[in-house]
């Protein structure tokens, strides 16, 4: 279903096959003064059919729904919408299902028992930058740096000292301000340092680097 245009907020997109929680979300967005729901579906069919029409840059996605995959779908949306920001949550909290999506292209990961305060703060969190995740889903990012630490140079080589340390912050999932401060650099220089990031691992956004980062 696809609702009316608000032009002093940021339009976004809700894919969700649970009703009671998908009214939940959408009432959550429409409470705040920056975003609103600009269309909301409960299937990979009926999403397909409707994303011609859609303005949003910013996608709510459900992992496990009635006719498909909801990871299947980050990855059609940027193919088409390359810069486009994909938010996963999920009842899944499995390594499996939270590295297909990271690996799709997913720019953050929430589960389903999130406090809703933290679920807002993760929609402006994404808005700034960042990559908001659930404490648990963080723990297994940061643990899947321990286990590949001994093979990360490779992907790393081509990288200078800073762009390495940028790199890493970005992993975390630390916002491009957080990453400014605690290199006492300015954000403009974090975006450039991104940038060569991105020419040298060949990726076009930031998930594609962490996911190169990760898988090296």
């Amino acid at each position: 279903m696809i609702f009316t245009a608000m032009n002093n907020k940021t339009a976004m997109v809700l894919l969700e096959d649970d009703v009671i929680f998908g009214d939940g979300i959408q009432k959550m967005i429409s409470g705040t003064k920056d975003f609103y729901c600009e269309a909301r579906f409960d299937t990979v069919t009926s999403f397909n059919k409707g994303f011609s029409q859609l303005t949003s840059n910013i996608f709510w996605v459900d992992i496990s729904l009635p006719d498909g995959s909801g990871i299947d779908v980050i990855k059609m949306i940027l193919k088409s919408k390359p810069t486009a920001l994909c938010l996963v949550c999920s009842l899944h909290d499995d390594d499996k299902h939270i590295f297909e999506a990271m690996k799709a292209g997913a720019s953050g990961y929430l589960l389903k028992n999130t406090a809703v305060d933290k679920m807002l703060e993760s929609l402006y969190e994404l808005q700034n930058g960042g990559s908001p995740m659930s404490p648990y889903i963080a723990r297994k990012v940061i643990s899947s740096f321990r286990d590949s630490d001994s093979s990360k140079s490779s992907v790393l080589d081509a990288l200078t000292v800073r762009e390495s340390m940028v790199l890493e912050h970005i992993a975390k999932g630390h916002l491009y301000k957080e990453v400014a401060d605690s290199l006492e650099i300015s954000i403009e220089t974090v975006k450039k340092h991104l940038r060569s990031i991105y020419t040298k691992l060949q990726v076009q956004n930031r998930t594609e680097a962490v996911v190169k980062y990760l898988n090296r």
